[in-house]
């Protein structure tokens, strides 16, 4: 038996024996997994009857829970952090080498020395790590792992997805609006305020140079001024710019720009000006 989802640290030790009192003396373990067979011990910050539903058949573990009114020590003095003769060290204190017995609950005649014995376990190399398989990274610290979503994810690492307008944007996606079509009877005036993506016939995002006039269906053309920016760049502002009259940002505006991996989305919300013949011009 296991609980699951609730490691905090995770150990390699000779025996059960040895987080048995690392766990006594950690205030943030409530119980512990021992893996048979392999000398590893999974610290709890949780107990299978604050948990039940994560209490889970594992013929492989061990479960134990955090033993009550343990003291510390016999002599009731604090040992010493740092590095003993024998050149073992602890995160927390240091063992006597050859002093590897625990008494009873009834004897104290010993000093305890916390499990000095201990040698950290890779979780991320290892595979025992719970970070998302495909959208987050695992990052190995001392007895422990940490877990961060890849960008452009967000999330704890173990839950991670996309920002909010990597998932509701409106599509814009006529033929008409890549720089290769020929015209002039449409503008965005009236478009927005929104999140928008580019594809299918429009192509896949906004044209970065100065495009002709009279092209994607309209007398003022417009382009992202500045280029796309990376994922991790995360949410930008950009300058588009509207071609007309000889001047390739004779109009201008600015927008917010976010890259989502495998596409851009954009915040715009109308055109600069009046006049009804400026739009947002697509390409590949």
């Amino acid at each position: 038996m296991a609980l699951k989802g609730h490691v905090f640290q995770t150990l390699k030790v000779p025996s059960s024996l040895y987080c048995l009192e690392a766990c006594t003396h950690e205030p943030r373990c409530q119980s512990f997994d021992h893996v048979m067979g392999k000398d590893i011990s999974e610290l709890n910050n949780r107990t299978k009857e604050a948990r039940p539903e994560d209490f889970i058949s594992d013929v492989t573990k061990l479960y134990f829970k955090k033993p009550k009114n343990r003291k510390p020590e016999a002599s009731g003095k604090k040992p010493k952090r740092g590095k003993h003769s024998r050149g073992f060290r602890s995160s927390v204190y240091d063992i006597i080498p050859g002093n590897n017995t625990f008494p009873s609950e009834k004897s104290y005649d010993y000093t305890y020395l916390y499990c000095s014995f201990c040698v950290d376990i890779d979780e991320c190399t290892s595979g025992t790590h719970n970070c998302h398989s495909s959208l987050a990274s695992c990052t190995n610290t001392a007895g422990s792992f940490s877990c961060t979503c890849n960008s452009p994810y967000r999330g704890d690492g173990k839950t991670c997805n996309l920002p909010s307008e990597c998932q509701n944007y409106g599509r814009l996606n006529s033929h008409t609006r890549k720089i290769t079509y020929s015209g002039s009877s449409s503008c965005d005036r009236g478009i927005g305020p929104g999140w928008f993506r580019f594809d299918r016939s429009a192509g896949t995002r906004m044209a970065t140079s100065c495009p002709p006039t009279y092209t994607c269906n309209a007398a003022a053309t417009g382009w992202l001024n500045g280029g796309h920016p990376t994922v991790a760049d995360g949410q930008v502002s950009r300058q588009v710019c509207f071609h007309w009259s000889g001047n390739c940002c004779f109009w201008s505006t600015n927008i917010k720009v976010r890259n989502c991996g495998s596409y851009y989305v954009y915040y715009l919300n109308g055109t600069p000006g009046s006049t009804c013949s400026l739009r947002y011009c697509g390409t590949n």
